[in-house]
Parts: structure tokens; C-alpha cells; sequence
């Protein structure tokens, strides 16, 4: 976490970098030029990967039944997210905070088919936040088959703890929720918050689904949320610690989930 001190430094700088008389034509170049590397270095990465999906069919059921649902991943997924859930047939509906890297994350997104909102949990920015739910919360009541993909945990953490914003747009909504988990035997870990992870060519790719889970219309509040809050987070937890032993690689020390079964490697 960097001190207030250091974060004025940054927001300082950047405002210098953006008087530049060549910042404008440079952020112009890498809004156009970075989406375009993305989407060439995934199909390498899919091209040369075996796939796997569990619960694909069980998901399409369920979103032709209730006509949408709420998918909850851990925010360590989405460098390879946009591209991989779209290969998978599934066009999700995302969240994206107002920031210089959500703009180009909104650009990479909608290039791989998803549809965007534009709110997120940037601080500083909780009245939009709150418009752009309802706007969300509207969107799927109206609509059939929209498919909001949530990174619970994003985006500024803690890692691996859900938050509540994703129940309350379920239960708004009416929608089930279903946590999904897409995990790669190769990646690369990013020196971010949460690791993120970035796939690497032939690879195994597995996509895993599982629920549906209904938010009670009667919580209402933080104490009424909280007990099925810390059920998606354990269960959320699993999905991940089963991947991670499925391809092989250690549990991370601070996935909540239950030590018995999935106790992180030593040494």
C-alpha cells in the first residue's frame, strides 16, 4: 500500500507526464496498439492450449430458466478473462472503474465482445458508483441472458474477500449467482496486488462454473448479507484451491478455504 505521501508524488507526476506535448499522441498510440497486442497474444495463447469447461451446460440451463445471472470470479482471472469466458460462449456484462488503465481494460473488454460499465470501485467515486449499479440493476431487469461477471475482490482488495456489491445486484435484479473459476496450468504472476495471472502458450485452460445461489429478498442489511456473503467466499475459496491441485501448483497461504483439505504446499 503506498503512504499518502508517495501517492501525491505519482498524481504529481502524471500530471506533468500529461502536459507533455507528445503524452496526448503516446496514450492515443497505446489505447489502440495494446488492445491489439492483447487479442494476438491470446489467440497464440488459445490456439496452443488444451480447453476444459465443467458446469458450461449446467449455466446455460440456469441462464435460460431465469434469463441472466451474476458470475463471481476472483479478480487474479482477468488479464486472461475477457478473452477466454468469450471462447468459451459466454458474453459477459463487466464493471470497470473511471481511471487511465480502466479505459484501456474497457477497450480490451468490448474488442473481446463484453459489454461495459463504466463506475467501478476507484475511490473518490462512490455517487457514480451507486448510479451506475442501479443502471446495471435496470439493465438486467429489462433485459434476457445478460451475464454479469463480477471480480469480487476487486479492485483495490483485499484479495481473495468478497464484497457485498455483487449480492445486492443479485437480489436487486432477481438473478442466481454462480462462481466461476478459470485457472491455467502456466502463467505468469504479475508483481500487483493480487498476482494477477497472465496465461502463457500451450497451456490448459479449464473454465469451472457451480451454483446457482439465491440472495434472500428479505437481506437487507450487512448482518442479514453476511452469512451467505461468507458462504460464496468459501466456496469461491474451493473453486480456486480445486484448480490450483488440479494443475498441480501451490494453494496461496491466504485463500480462505478449509486447511484439511487444501493445505498450501511447504518447503
Amino acid at each position: 500500500m503506498l503512504s499518502p505521501r508517495r501517492r501525491r508524488r505519482l498524481r504529481k507526476t502524471r500530471q506533468r507526464l500529461q502536459r507533455s506535448p507528445i503524452a496526448r499522441p503516446f496514450v492515443l498510440a497505446v489505447r489502440w496498439v495494446v488492445p491489439l497486442l492483447y487479442l494476438g497474444y491470446m489467440r497464440l495463447v488459445w490456439a496452443t492450449s488444451r480447453h476444459e469447461e465443467l458446469g458450461l451446460a449446467e449455466a446455460a440451463e440456469l441462464l435460460e430458466e431465469h434469463g441472466g445471472f451474476v458470475g463471481l470470479c476472483w479478480h487474479e482471472e482477468i488479464v486472461a478473462a475477457p478473452y477466454a469466458w468469450s471462447r468459451f460462449g459466454i458474453r459477459p456484462h463487466t464493471l470497470i472503474s473511471h481511471s487511465d488503465i480502466g479505459d484501456l481494460i474497457t477497450r480490451i473488454a468490448e474488442r473481446c465482445g463484453c459489454v461495459v460499465f463504466r463506475g467501478g470501485s476507484s475511490r473518490g467515486q462512490s455517487r457514480r458508483r451507486a448510479t451506475v449499479v442501479r443502471d446495471m440493476i435496470e439493465h438486467m431487469r429489462a433485459e434476457t441472458e445478460v451475464i454479469y461477471g463480477i471480480p469480487v475482490d476487486g479492485s483495490h482488495g483485499p484479495r481473495y474477500h468478497v464484497k457485498r456489491g455483487a449480492l445486492v445486484l443479485a437480489r436487486e435484479s432477481g438473478k442466481p449467482i454462480v462462481l466461476a473459476r478459470l485457472w491455467f496450468r502456466r502463467c505468469l504472476r504479475l508483481p500487483t496486488w493480487d498476482q494477477l495471472a497472465l496465461p502463457l502458450p500451450w497451456n490448459h485452460i479449464r473454465l469451472q462454473l457451480s451454483g446457482p445461489y439465491f440472495v434472500p429478498p428479505e437481506a437487507r442489511t450487512r448482518a442479514e448479507l453476511e452469512p451467505l456473503r461468507g458462504q460464496l467466499e468459501r466456496d469461491l475459496a474451493e473453486l480456486a484451491a480445486g484448480s490450483y491441485e488440479a494443475m498441480g501448483q501451490r494453494v496461496p497461504a491466504e485463500l480462505p478455504c478449509p486447511p484439511a483439505r487444501f493445505a498450501p504446499e511447504t518447503g
